[in-house]
């Protein structure tokens, strides 16, 4: 695997709007889909135009020159980039949620490294597979981790891990890429072009700058975005993911039933009243989880600019609001290739792909099943009269 470590400096493209600089790339980062899944991470062309279009670092504070965004300028983007292809928005909201969260928490020594004249990328899994030790300035750290999407492109490489006698120390630790061994080992049904790694951080010291607690950690600068927290931050890229690979599935459909796809012995699907009332009734589905999705992202970001926490319920509506759309999501693209007949089966075909891509982002953790059940008590709760 190759990856792009030349830092950017950023060039912005002229156009304040992020979404806008999104779709202003769109039709070459569709150009570019092939071969970011041949190549199995994006390629270097790819990296430079989202680093040109400042999208890495969108979440990044704006002190460390990034973009100070709000979460739903964030899923915008995602939705927008990952239309266009789902394997390059997939890594774009897995850096971009991580690289914004360390510069929010990471420390000044910490961040001026990270940011202070060159701008990193970051990626990583967080979940705890890592072991860490303290040590006099830091932490002795180790770990094996699996699905390190973004992690091809990345400067900087992180881990979640514990130590202590009973487990009691939690944290994330960054270290420079250099300092990581990539294992591979990702040959998958969809999303394939996302470089999701398996990577090992052999032991070595890291500084306590280069940590931050796993949870519960408060900012130390950066926009109110930052008291979202990084599962929030999560969230919203994951139902970016979905909103975007849905709206795909359906241009690439009205592109082949406006073609004038039939059956024999039947009119064109495209003016069947059965096929008519379906797709109304799919669209009707998607738009709503997306309005949903929106809602609730903006309530609670609108919560913390007031300088309040986030609470239960909001987080928890939040996780339920990704996993509901990454459902209807799936629905929607089904729905898309079910009435493609043979226009989409035949490859290379972009609707397929649609249904692996799509089909690969319902596996994640994020969107489990057992987020409903964990959302479930407190939103029934907030029905108590």
């Amino acid at each position: 695997m190759t990856a792009t470590t030349e830092r950017q400096t950023g060039a912005p493209m002229g156009i304040a709007d992020p979404v806008e600089r999104a779709r202003t790339i769109a039709p070459q980062i569709r150009a570019a889909a092939a071969a970011v899944d041949a190549h199995g991470t994006m390629t270097d062309d790819v990296v430079k135009l989202l680093s040109e279009a400042e999208l890495f670092w969108l979440l990044l504070p704006g002190e460390l020159g990034g973009g100070n965004a709000e979460i739903t300028q964030a899923l915008s983007v995602v939705e927008e980039i990952c239309a266009a292809d789902g394997s390059i928005g997939w890594s774009l909201m897995a850096n971009m949620s991580v690289t914004g969260f360390a510069g929010g928490h990471c420390t000044d020594a910490a961040v001026e490294t990270l940011f202070g004249t060159e701008k990193s990328i970051i990626a990583g899994m967080f979940g705890p597979m890592g072991k860490v030790v303290e040590a006099e300035g830091g932490y002795t750290a180790k770990g094996r981790f699996q699905f390190g999407s973004g992690t091809g492109h990345a400067h900087w490489v992180g881990g979640g891990a514990n130590g202590g006698a009973n487990g009691e120390i939690e944290l994330i630790f960054l270290v420079p890429r250099e300092n990581v061994e990539f294992l591979g080992n990702w040959d998958v049904f969809g999303l394939v072009g996302t470089g999701s790694y398996d990577y090992e951080i052999p032991e070595q010291f890291v500084p306590a700058d280069f940590t931050v607690r796993r949870v519960g950690a408060v900012p130390v600068r950066g926009q109110a975005t930052q008291h979202l927290g990084l599962q929030i931050m999560g969230s919203s890229g994951h139902a970016g993911v979905a909103m975007g690979i849905a709206k795909r599935a359906f241009e690439e459909l009205h592109g082949i039933l406006s073609a004038g796809k039939s059956r024999p012995g039947v009119p064109p699907i495209i003016s069947q009243q059965l096929f008519r009332h379906e797709f109304a009734s799919m669209e009707a589905k998607l738009r709503a989880a997306r309005a949903l999705c929106f809602e609730v992202f903006d309530d609670a970001q609108q919560t913390v600019n007031r300088g309040d926490a986030v609470s239960d319920l909001q987080y928890q509506r939040v996780r339920q609001a990704s996993t509901y759309v990454t459902r209807i999501g799936a629905e929607a693209v089904e729905f898309a290739y079910s009435w493609s007949g043979s226009k989409g089966l035949r490859e290379p075909n972009a609707l397929a792909k649609c249904v692996r891509d799509m089909h690969a982002a319902t596996q994640h953790v994020y969107v489990d099943p057992t987020t409903m059940v964990n959302a479930a008590p407190s939103v029934l709760g907030s029905y108590a009269g």
